[in-house]
């Protein structure tokens, strides 16, 4: 089996170090790069080139506009398989996020993400599912008709506030409720369908399950989201978070949309989702099956609640 190669991009920083120690530590030294200067990216990966390969960038390392010009350069001309997971200090991302137009704040937060952690916290169980789902997309690349893209890319660096009028309003974002068994085989590719249709989505694969920043970002996202995609699998409802997060939305009123990526039987759904009509990507075309999906989900839905509405 290909392994995948990974680059970390950044200053000489203690979180940087610990990064780079903890990447060799989990995929071996000759799969991991340090590379300290913006500029050396380009040739690297021309030196790598056909390897599946994902850039751990600490963006804020550098000028934002030259970072976002040169990953813009990269995944739109040259190197279109590779992966970039943005390592950023929470703190830092928080507030330099806050300063860009509306359209940046969305491809930041879609983009993997490894928030940085002091030296004295486990960090290798962070580390391992933070970028299991960059590996698996590039992984994926290697050989694919068309590289899977699951963000926007940077296109053209920073660019100037657009005026009032002009900024696109907030796309609703869809929650995406699955078991964890069901990543790799069904939910990572739903993800990547999604985002190439345009469909602003959110998932939990930034956190470890059941910790206390998963538990918070669970809730906000329980709040703003406005349509809930149900993956249904026998594991999927056996699972006491997934149950929690369908039934919020059922009590709140906002529309659920189930999809089987397993089957289930029917006396064996809940008795709350026996009426709801479940999408079925276990039989027949799943071609069809994920445009009835992109379908439903182009239909006008409200815009996504505010915090604390």
């Amino acid at each position: 089996m290909t392994s995948c190669r990974f680059a970390l991009v950044g200053d000489e920083t203690d979180g940087n170090f610990l990064l780079s120690k903890t990447l060799r530590r989990i995929y071996g030294k000759e799969y991991v790069a340090r590379l300290f200067e913006l500029e050396g990216l380009g040739p690297f990966l021309a030196g790598h080139k056909g390897a599946p390969m994902v850039v751990c960038l600490d963006l804020f390392s550098y000028d934002l506009d030259a970072a976002t010009r040169a990953v813009g350069r990269i995944r739109d001309e040259t190197f279109p398989t590779v992966v970039f997971s943005l390592y950023v200090d929470h703190d830092e991302y928080e507030r330099r996020a806050s300063e860009l137009p509306g359209n940046w704040r969305d491809r930041f937060e879609h983009y993997y993400k490894t928030f940085k952690e002091p030296a004295d916290v486990d960090f290798e169980e962070i580390v391992r599912m933070s970028l299991a789902p960059a590996e698996g997309e590039a992984l994926f690349n290697v050989g694919a008709a068309e590289p899977v893209r699951l963000t926007p890319v940077f296109r053209k660096g920073l660019i100037e506030p657009a005026a009032e009028a002009d900024r696109p309003t907030d796309r609703p974002t869809v929650f995406i409720s699955y078991s964890r068994k069901d990543w790799d085989g069904f939910v990572s590719r739903l993800v990547s369908d999604l985002a190439r249709g345009s469909q602003r989505v959110w998932v939990d694969q930034d956190f470890i399950e059941g910790g206390n920043d998963w538990l918070d970002a669970i809730g906000k996202a329980l709040h703003v989201c406005n349509t809930l995609l149900l993956v249904l699998s026998p594991d999927a409802l056996q699972s006491k978070w997934v149950k929690r997060e369908y039934c919020y939305f059922l009590t709140h009123d906002k529309p659920v949309i189930p999809i089987m990526c397993r089957k289930v039987e029917a006396e064996d759904l809940p008795f709350e989702l026996g009426p709801i009509q479940c999408l079925d990507f276990t039989q027949g075309s799943t071609d069809r099956a994920r445009a009835a999906l992109l379908g439903l989900l182009s239909q006008p839905r409200p815009g996504p609640e505010k915090p604390g509405s």
